[in-house]
């Protein structure tokens, strides 16, 4: 797996301008996005076709990988064990750069959406969900690009750089860590978006500018629950004897008090503060919104009410009648075992989504 490298305060806003020939690349990825998409999302859908378009999708964006992205001595943070977001990020291989640049975070972003579009292939993920990464890499290029004047260069296909382990075990991690690089590169972008839709309400800009803004942050929101159903592409037997004791491990290693949990992963936390943000916004402005700015409101809500669904399905399918790791963690503080699933745990948590976003239902 190639190094994930990623801002220090997960913001797209404390990126410096420096870049060399990221945007070219970007340029490049983004109509080779494109192409996949039409034919993804073709009228006539062949499987073989498919497979056969994500090999040369591989192989056109084997140019653009590069694994040994240069940083200045001390950008790359250490890692602080006391703290458990670094905690997390030592478990899922992340490291935290400090002024880290546009073109470091966007060769970062590269790299880890080539692993993935080679992965994809040998995955049980459907169509459906792939095609939302795909629209969010569309809504990330359209980010990375405003403003730009970007050079075409056609970068000559290269040999596709296979870096997933052939033991079956193995590639279970593999595509576990992988899956919460891309979560994290896609939670990046999605809370910048809907820091920009916070601020054109704030500031009176035009409606279609403040919806475009809140439409592709759902759809980057959308394509994190994607990368969960990639992350889980294996078997409930393999998440219970490869992945669910390598977590442990790492939980023991870290002597966590409640468990090893997503309230460790920073990417969520700084995007959920956005979130919370955004929601305290319209709430404010609701009446004086107009509809194309609510029907982007309700998009988001069916993809944050989908995404705790998937999630509580994928727990149903993995984890079965046991407890999650947090949940294992806080009944042995407490001295008592939980009595409620993994899974009732997250369909609890989806309740108190829609009871979250009642209002935007409720004009």
């Amino acid at each position: 797996m190639n190094p994930c490298f990623l801002p220090d305060h997960s913001s797209i806003k404390e990126l410096t301008n420096q870049y060399d020939n990221q945007i070219a690349k970007v340029d490049f990825f983004n109509n080779r996005v494109k192409n996949q998409i039409n034919i993804l999302l073709g009228e006539t859908y062949v499987l073989t076709e498919v497979l056969d378009a994500f090999q040369q999708f591989s192989a056109a964006l084997a140019s653009l990988i590069n694994p040994n992205i240069p940083f200045d001595t001390g950008q790359v943070r250490e890692k602080v064990l006391t703290n458990k977001f670094d905690i997390y990020d030592k478990y899922f291989e992340v490291n935290r750069v400090q002024n880290m640049t546009y073109g470091q975070f966007i060769q970062q972003y590269l790299d880890t959406s080539a692993e993935l579009i080679n992965e994809f292939q040998y995955t049980s993920m459907s169509r459906g969900e792939i095609a939302y990464i795909l629209k969010a890499w569309e809504a990330a290029n359209d980010i990375l690009l405003a403003n730009h004047d970007a050079v075409p260069i056609d970068f000559p296909q290269a040999k596709i750089v296979e870096v997933a382990p052939k033991n079956n075990e193995q590639r279970a991690l593999y595509r576990w860590k992988l899956a919460h690089h891309g979560f994290a590169v896609f939670l990046v972008f999605s809370g910048y978006c809907f820091e920009q839709a916070i601020e054109g309400i704030e500031q009176g800009e035009a409606d279609d500018t403040i919806a475009d803004w809140l439409d592709k942050g759902a759809h980057l929101f959308r394509a994190t629950t994607a990368c969960m159903e990639f992350g889980n592409s294996f078997t409930a037997t393999v998440y219970r004897n490869v992945i669910r004791p390598d977590m442990s491990r790492a939980n023991e290693e870290a002597n966590l008090p409640n468990g090893f949990s997503g309230t460790q992963n920073f990417e969520y936390i700084q995007w959920r503060k956005i979130k919370v943000k955004l929601f305290n916004t319209i709430k404010e402005k609701q009446e004086t919104l107009s509809p194309i700015l609510m029907d982007k409101m309700e998009l988001f809500r069916t993809y944050y009410l989908e995404d705790m669904h998937i999630h509580s399905i994928i727990a149903g399918r993995m984890v079965g009648i046991e407890k999650s790791l947090l949940q294992e963690g806080m009944g042995a503080k407490r001295g008592k075992p939980m009595s409620i699933t993994a899974g009732d745990m997250l369909r609890m948590m989806s309740g108190m989504r829609e009871k979250e976003t009642n209002f935007i239902i409720g004009r």
